[in-house]
């Protein structure tokens, strides 16, 4: 028998014939995002998972237990809120070092690495008081060095993957990333330099906690249209299209370090990507039911680019929509400057505004800050009274990144339905106002 066949044997009885444990991270602050499309798609998965699953909420990964590689996979493939998903190899007490060295022995590394892939080791010690990073880190790049191609540090963006080592006090956690790159990495948006824009992932758990805001509140189904005030590159616009219609993130051109790895199984992934075309719901899109606004010239240039890439990935996926309509969409205006009146009748039905204003804080110009809200609600309740004249709502929110900018905000926001929760943005505490009215 060969070492090759046998390796293969080994992963066939340990990593898919036995349930594994996996960390799935999200953004900060947006863990009800990321526990609500994990549920679901562990409810709804496309290849059955053989094991009952446990799920614990950490600080900023959910732990799932007793699940299936295959399950796992999907998870990888279809999840939007979700930063990484990183396997666990090893959760053991370690009391000294040559504990941790035995942990690290006892780990089968030719199941997750090749010769062809290039590590990085991030180690984080909490509180632990016989280990420290530089030890645990010369251990483990002395003892994988011939495994893969390179080990590497800093900022090198060439990395396969990472391996994480979490320590607290006498208990230790080594994870891999399947990711490799982050998830929030689509693979459509060309950003602009000068831009701060809104992490995918976390554009994305926004709208899915707006829309479960929408059916707190007797919205049934998904809204009629959407504005999009200060559009920018138009994260909000993609990111709210593969919500409402299923576009996994798998059918962007991008590889999983998974796919380097000795457990990975092609002919799984295949299933499941054919499974993602099947599900998606892309040719009910209808462009003419969303409005970007943005008087950047450079902002909606890249936008309208980034449209173009999510074309490409639709029509590389066999799909079809009415993808030539869609620059008409764009709009070179100043939604402050706007006139709220009975053109965006023609949006119709309930309406869907999800708002990232350019606030002041970012440019040094925080006194503005609580101007430009108050002007975002006012034009909202501009807005509010069409619809409501045709027995409509709005739904939406709003990043402030001050709590003089959300109360400003959520004082001028007439007769609405408030929640907030925070997120954490470019080291800034963000506070997300949710409104409905």
């Amino acid at each position: 028998m060969t070492e090759n066949s046998n390796i293969e044997k080994q992963i066939k009885r340990n990593i898919y014939g036995k349930p594994q444990s996996i960390l799935v991270v999200f953004p900060p602050g947006l863990s009800v995002a990321a526990n609500d499309e994990a549920q679901s798609i562990l409810s709804n998965l496309w290849f059955q998972n053989k094991f009952p699953s446990e799920m614990t909420v950490q600080k900023n990964a959910l732990r799932i237990d007793n699940i299936h590689m295959f399950a796992v996979m999907e998870l990888l493939m279809r999840g939007k809120c979700f930063s990484d998903i990183r396997l666990i190899m090893s959760d053991r007490k370690v009391e000294n070092v040559p504990s941790f060295e035995k942990s690290c022995y006892n780990i089968n590394w030719d199941y997750y690495l090749a010769s062809n892939m290039s590590l990085k080791i991030k180690v984080d010690v909490g509180g632990s008081p016989v280990l420290h990073e530089g030890a645990i880190k010369d251990i483990l790049s002395d003892g994988l060095r011939d495994l893969v191609s390179s080990i590497v540090t800093g900022d090198s963006v060439e990395e396969t993957t990472t391996l994480y080592v979490d320590i607290f006090r006498y208990h230790a956690v080594m994870s891999i990333s399947l990711a490799g790159a982050p998830l929030y990495k689509r693979g459509y948006r060309s950003v602009l330099s000068h831009s701060a824009p809104l992490r995918e992932d976390m554009a994305a758990a926004c709208i899915q906690n707006a829309l479960a805001f929408g059916l707190q509140n007797d919205e049934s189904s998904l809204p009629d249209s959407m504005i999009i005030p200060f559009s920018g590159t138009g994260t909000f616009l993609i990111e709210y299209w593969m919500v409402a219609y299923q576009f996994s993130p798998v059918l962007f051109e991008r590889t999983y370090a998974i796919q380097s790895m000795p457990l990975f199984r092609s002919e799984n992934f295949n299933f499941l990507l054919k499974k993602a075309r099947e599900h998606c719901g892309i040719t009910e899109l209808i462009p003419a039911n969303y409005v970007c606004i943005d008087n950047a010239d450079d902002a909606n240039t890249a936008l309208l680019g980034n449209i173009e890439n999510f074309n490409q990935a639709v029509l590389k996926n066999q799909l079809t929509w009415r993808g030539d309509e869609v620059a008409q969409c764009v709009k070179n205006n100043d939604f402050i400057k706007l006139t709220i009146d009975s053109s965006y009748e023609a949006l119709a039905g309930n309406i869907f505004i999800p708002i990232n204003p350019p606030y002041g804080i970012r440019f040094g110009k925080s006194k503005e800050t609580g101007a430009l809200y108050q002007s975002i609600a006012k034009q909202i309740n501009a807005l509010s009274a069409l619809t409501k004249a045709n027995k409509k709502h709005v739904l939406g929110f709003i990043l402030c990144p001050s709590e003089e900018s959300w109360s400003l905000f959520c004082k001028t926001l007439t007769n609405a339905t408030i929640d907030t929760y925070h997120l954490t943005q470019g080291g800034l505490d963000i506070r997300v106002a949710q409104f409905y009215l």
